[in-house]
């Protein structure tokens, strides 16, 4: 048994082998203190006087070889415990590189069958599975790094043919390369979907938002009065800055394609949707600045209204006035009443400059091509109507006025 060359063909029945020659071992022991003890008790024979019932040269003669026999069998099972120990070590160096084979061919596997995903989310769920292998290759490296070691110091040791051991780790170490490759392959495709689809869901808010802010400025709504509008166009001018703000990420949207990845920058829809968004923020744009024009025109014409509206109060009010008043004949009456229409000349004077306002209002709006120029131009005749009726009355007040103060001029001075 301690001479046999069987070291066995693989680990479990190394394991087999050592735990049989534990045993022996276990058996060689027990023999040793029995030899130990018909050794010590042979010597005496040796050593006693008088009668010798057998040569003492013979008996340690005997006790010598039987001594060196042990100790020849003891080497023996230490050289074999040895030869097991590193066969143990051998087969467990293959075993190892066969389970890293393995678990590299199972990580292949999958990673051909992997996809990188259809969606933001898929992308993303995929990403986060591919860092959790990466840990896991990284575990595994650690593990065949040691394993190698070993393969190393058993090559270091001479004990076995180094041709089987140098080919398994040469082709474990081209396989765990490949895999390596792979996976950096794989991760570079998930990196390249995930900006692209990060990218599209960009593209995707930016251009829902830009259909919303549409609808937004196209809105046909311009109030219904004065705080109405001015209310409006608050709002607009809001809306206005926020459409500036995105302006440079639809001029950045170019930029960004240009960094992804040649499979996909190249699609043609992709490439569509870069233009659709720059031609919707665009239309975006120029309706924003027409409906800032158009809320301002409203603005404008919704004051003008008021203010004619408060002209025509007030020339109601003289109108009334002029028309119920009797001119006095007495000269202190007279008088009084030219002084009221001094008076009156400062306000007419004022009146005058808000309608030359109104008309000046008008005439821009008309010339701007404001759908309401009708409306707006037949309020302006209408308070310059009065207004001339307002001047004509109070012009024959005057005169008549003139008149009287003449008569008692010349009365007083006969």
């Amino acid at each position: 048994l301690l001479v046999s060359k069987d070291l066995g063909k693989h680990l479990l029945e190394v394991e087999d082998l050592l735990q049989k020659h534990g045993l022996l071992e276990a058996d060689i022991s027990a023999q040793t203190e029995r030899v130990q003890a018909l050794n010590t008790a042979a010597l005496k024979f040796s050593e006693l006087e008088g009668y010798q019932p057998c040569d003492p040269q013979i008996i340690c003669n005997r006790v010598n070889h039987v001594q060196t026999c042990l100790e020849e069998l003891e080497e023996l099972a230490a050289k074999r415990r040895k030869e097991l120990e590193d066969s143990r070590q051998l087969w467990t160096f293959f075993q190892e590189m066969e389970e890293a084979e393995a678990w590299i061919r199972e990580k292949e596997k999958i990673l051909a069958a992997k996809t990188c995903g259809r969606d933001l989310s898929s992308v993303v769920t995929l990403t986060n599975k591919h860092k959790t292998m990466l840990g896991e290759l990284g575990n595994r490296r650690a593990l065949l790094h040691q394993t190698m070691k070993k393969g190393e110091k058993i090559l270091a040791k001479k004990s076995f043919s180094s041709v089987g051991i140098q080919e398994k780790m040469r082709e474990v170490c081209l396989r765990w390369k490949k895999l390596e490759e792979i996976t950096g392959l794989h991760q570079q495709r998930l990196e390249d979907a995930l900006n692209f689809f990060q990218f599209s869901a960009e593209t995707d808010d930016l251009v829902a938002w830009l259909q919303d802010t549409y609808r937004i400025v196209s809105s046909d709504d311009f109030g219904h009065d004065d705080y109405s509008s001015q209310a409006l166009l608050r709002k607009h001018r809001a809306v206005v800055d926020e459409v500036e703000k995105h302006r440079a990420a639809v001029l950045s949207l170019r930029k960004q394609l240009a960094l992804l990845a040649p499979d996909h920058r190249q699609g043609v829809d992709v490439q569509i949707r870069v233009v659709e968004v720059e031609q919707l923020y665009g239309e975006v744009a120029e309706v924003a600045v027409l409906r800032t024009q158009w809320l301002q025109d409203a603005l404008a014409v919704y004051r003008m209204f008021s203010e004619v509206h408060a002209c025509e109060v007030w020339v109601d009010e003289k109108e009334q006035w002029l028309e119920k008043m009797e001119v006095p004949e007495e000269l202190d009456e007279v008088e009084v009443v030219q002084h009221r229409f001094e008076s009156l000349d400062q306000e007419m004077n004022s009146v005058m400059g808000r309608i030359l306002d109104v008309n000046q209002v008008v005439q821009q709006l008309v010339d701007g091509g404001h759908p309401s120029s009708d409306e707006v131009r037949s309020c302006q005749d209408h308070l310059n109507s009065r207004w001339n009726r307002v001047v004509e009355l109070v012009e024959n007040k005057k005169s008549q006025l003139s008149s009287v103060l003449k008569i008692q001029n010349f009365l007083l001075e006969c």
